[in-house]
């Protein structure tokens, strides 16, 4: 237990030398998450730009306009009385969309010609599109609505019969697990636990592949502490898990400012969040165990770290099967699902236990092979040793 705590006092020295680990792990989590917070910090898109062309100029025209004005997720940026390149007009105004209200807009209403209402999307960006899109669908199909009851009215039927007469049958959707589509909501804290995990990957990738760099992986160095496999990765990864910890401690204090809502089952998440935090603790050892060289290592686990939000269908569901099975090795996916499923839907522990024997057979099969591969490590190194001893010289 003494040779233990000398092991862990040495890696909070080795800890406290590297600058770049201090400044990533004490600072790093909560600028980013502070920074990203705050980009997010909106929930949902508003005030997009568009450009409106009336080439109506009619009370008709005007009152559709208004309406365009009045919606919460469209501004109008530029207003013109004729249509020119609309493809130049968005690059100009850095407009969202291009809405073309057609000549004898209004005369054609009052004809009953079915007049059209163009609109041009700016496709550069999906997200922004798509909201524009379901916007402008929106108020065209209150207009239209408008309208419609207005005739009905005019021919002299009630009100209360002609607010019926416009649509043959009723269409109702109902918002569940974050009804207001709120953006941070739905992204922030998956991009946190992304960083963490990074983090710990990074950090512990180096932890063995350092001490062989730096030929204190012998019986003078790091060996004359402890030649148990299991001592060692224990006092390698519990540092890192604590302060893997206190940024979660961080992300908790953050949701708190932010506003973003606590699960009904907090013990489910934490508990899960421990999980992740020894997972990727233990992947990030195992790879430094596996390969000798820190850059090498490092190298490694980016190409697993960088895309590991990405593979794991958190925001894009169809992600290819192959790449499916890749990252489902990595301790985050489970992670984010059950995530998703504490925050949003009120999971408990019975509905995320999949996810939770994921990650428990993750942690146990990266100890494992942890493990196996650090003893023989240490007896290749031992017997090294042994084999270079000067020959004692007969009597």
């Amino acid at each position: 237990m003494r040779n233990f705590g000398r092991l862990i006092t040495r890696e909070l020295r080795l800890f406290w030398s590297n600058k770049v680990f201090v400044v990533a792990f004490l600072f790093m989590p909560f600028v980013l998450a502070f920074v990203l917070g705050n980009v997010y910090k909106k929930g949902k898109v508003t005030d997009l730009p568009v450009v409106l062309i009336d080439n109506d100029q009619t009370p008709a025209s005007d009152k559709f306009g208004t309406m365009i004005e009045d919606h919460q997720q469209l501004k109008i940026v530029h207003q013109d009385f004729e249509l020119g390149d609309v493809q130049q007009m968005m690059l100009t105004y850095r407009a969202v969309a291009v809405i073309v209200i057609p000549d004898r807009f209004e005369a054609n209403l009052l004809a009953q010609r079915m007049p059209e209402i163009n609109c041009y999307l700016n496709m550069s960006n999906t997200l922004t599109a798509g909201s524009a899109g379901t916007a402008v669908s929106v108020v065209a199909g209150t207009m239209n609505a408008g309208i419609l009851i207005s005739s009905y009215q005019k021919r002299g039927m009630p009100a209360s019969i002609a607010s019926k007469q416009y649509e043959s049958f009723k269409h109702n959707v109902f918002y569940e697990y974050n009804p207001a589509g709120n953006y941070l909501y739905f992204l922030w804290p998956g991009l946190i636990f992304s960083i963490i995990q990074q983090l710990l990957l990074l950090a512990l990738g180096v932890s063995f592949s350092q001490e062989i760099a730096n030929g204190t992986f012998s019986k003078d160095g790091l060996l004359s502490y402890s030649r148990s496999p299991l001592v060692l990765i224990l006092a390698k990864i519990l540092p890192y898990s604590v302060l893997g910890m206190m940024n979660i401690g961080v992300f908790y204090l953050l949701s708190i400012y932010f506003k973003v809502p606590m699960p009904w089952h907090p013990g489910v998440l934490l508990a899960a969040q421990v999980l992740l935090v020894i997972g990727s603790s233990l992947l990030g050892t195992l790879y430094s165990v596996v390969f000798p060289s820190p850059l090498k290592a490092s190298e490694l686990l980016m190409s697993i770290a960088s895309p590991a939000f990405t593979i794991s269908g958190f925001t894009w569901p169809q992600v290819p099967s192959v790449l499916q099975t890749i990252s489902m090795a990595i301790p985050l996916t489970p992670y984010l699902q059950l995530m998703r499923m504490t925050l949003f839907q009120n999971a408990d522990w019975m509905d995320v236990w999949p996810q939770l024997k994921h990650m428990l057979i993750l942690i146990a099969v990266f100890l494992f092979l942890t493990w196996l591969l650090l003893f023989f490590r240490i007896r290749k190194v031992l017997k090294s040793e042994s084999n270079n001893l000067p020959a004692t010289a007969p009597a």
